[in-house]
């Protein structure tokens, strides 16, 4: 049976090959495009006005818009250099002021937990604002979260990165026994 359906199947391929091959042998001309010097002819004349040899293409970039007021660009101007206000509860602190208390890592978003002055905990992640210059979460590691703040200046704009660093708890109590969780009397 299978052998059957291959060998009809097998067939029916080949008569198609075929009639798409072989065909019509009157079948009408079909049109060739002109060779590429008598295309490349062709678009010379049109672009350029006799005489002419050199084609001349406007490009804006880099320029300013004729239909603008230069006033109202140096305004803009202004406004973008200036520190945008933040708004989210970790801006109300400087960076001195924020504990760096948790991390955890291992996917592809870590995350990080912030605490402010009043032990309240919030959790950060990458390009999160914090303290009070609106610096942004840059990168956040196994043990420590860089922000970085941008400090605008005369003409250019400074990149600050600071570093918060993940406190280890070297004191240990001696009289801990971490099989009942409970201290030695």
């Amino acid at each position: 049976m299978k052998t059957l359906k291959f060998k009809i199947t097998t067939v029916a391929l080949a008569m198609l090959t075929l009639a798409a091959c072989g065909g019509n042998e009157h079948a009408a001309p079909v049109a060739r495009p002109p060779p590429p010097k008598q295309v490349a002819a062709a678009t010379e004349t049109k672009e350029a006005p006799a005489g002419s040899s050199v084609n001349y293409s406007y490009n804006p970039v880099g320029k300013r818009d004729p239909f603008r007021s230069p006033i109202d660009e140096l305004s803009h101007t202004r406004t973008d250099a200036q520190v945008q206000s933040c708004n989210e509860p970790l801006c109300a602190w400087d960076l001195d002021q924020l504990k760096l208390v948790a991390v955890v890592t291992g996917d592809a978003n870590p995350i990080a937990m912030v605490e402010d002055p009043l032990g309240r905990g919030h959790i950060v992640r990458r390009n999160a604002r914090m303290g009070k210059q609106g610096g942004r979460v840059t990168q956040i590691l196994r043990d420590s979260v860089t922000v970085t703040e941008y400090i605008p200046t005369e003409g250019k704009v400074i990149a600050n990165p600071v570093s918060l660093q993940l406190k280890q708890d070297n004191k240990r109590d001696p009289m801990y026994d971490l099989s009942t969780g409970k201290n030695w009397e």
